[in-house]
């Protein structure tokens, strides 16, 4: 598909609109086509009129998707084929709340995540325990996956009458041995923070919004937090997040302009 697609997420109320308003003013050229993604039975409606936007609003097109999370990979794939008849080689800018499920719904060009100034450190991310539990269930749900996805178990091999046997909390020295692999490293970060901060970890920018959220006792901690998390993640990868902290709205800011500077090739036509 030659179409460009950049999907913003985030936190209600944490300026993604802001963002995708100061792009469509400063960067793109030809206008993109907009889509908003909302959870079926949730509390956000869409406004009155979604597919043609009123004049001067900057974008090519305007569409509202309610979804859910078993068909959310028909529904947005399905809207982008739309598009991509009518503009194959335009730009598609996608908004949504900071729902798991839509990280993996398609494979986007682009990802930019949008915070507001954490309170305080358990904001973003879980406690020890808390980390450690999610840890060991992750461990030991491998059989279950390894079954569906890779069919290392036929069926009828497991008695799904006998019981699971218990096992022992995992020692420190076993986490430790498990974590020293890249794999375990990446699940181990992903399970430090609040589901709604997990697409934090893919995005190539990640913009902590100045202009939302309160700064507390513990919001230089958490940020510190956040530095390392995204230096423990480009070792593995190669490839790190650019982290800013500006108001996307304050363009004249010397911060903004940084942002805006990444954002750039961001918003280019398909090709």
């Amino acid at each position: 598909m030659g179409l460009n697609t950049t999907f913003v997420s985030g936190l209600r109320r944490s300026g993604k609109s802001a963002v995708i308003r100061t792009m469509i003013d400063r960067l793109w050229k030809k206008e993109p086509h907009y889509i908003r993604l909302a959870q079926s039975g949730g509390d956000k409606t869409p406004p009155k009129q979604t597919q043609k936007p009123p004049q001067n609003a900057g974008v090519a097109s305007a569409r509202w998707l309610d979804y859910d999370a078993e068909h959310v990979f028909e529904v947005l794939p399905a809207a982008l084929a739309a598009i991509h008849r009518t503009d194959p080689y335009g730009s598609v800018v996608i908004e949504a709340d900071a729902d798991p499920v839509l990280r993996c719904a398609y494979s986007y060009d682009h990802r930019v995540f949008v915070m507001p100034v954490p309170g305080c450190v358990a904001e973003v991310f879980r406690d020890a325990a808390d980390a450690a539990e999610e840890l060991k269930s992750a461990l030991e749900d491998t059989v279950a996956f390894a079954s569906g996805i890779f069919g290392m178990f036929s069926e009828g091999q497991q008695d799904d009458d006998e019981p699971s046997e218990d096992r022992p909390d995992l020692s420190e020295t076993n986490m430790r041995g498990f974590l020293y692999s890249p794999l375990g490293d990446e699940l181990a970060t992903r399970i430090q923070l609040q589901p709604p901060y997990h697409g934090l970890v893919e995005s190539d920018v990640i913009l902590v919004n100045t202009g939302a959220g309160t700064q507390q006792t513990d919001t230089e901690e958490c940020l510190n937090r956040i530095e390392r998390l995204l230096v423990r993640l480009h070792g593995h990868s190669g490839q790190r997040a650019e982290l800013f902290h500006c108001d996307p709205r304050d363009t004249k800011a010397k911060d903004c302009k940084k942002l805006l500077k990444a954002l750039a090739p961001m918003c280019q036509n398909g090709s």
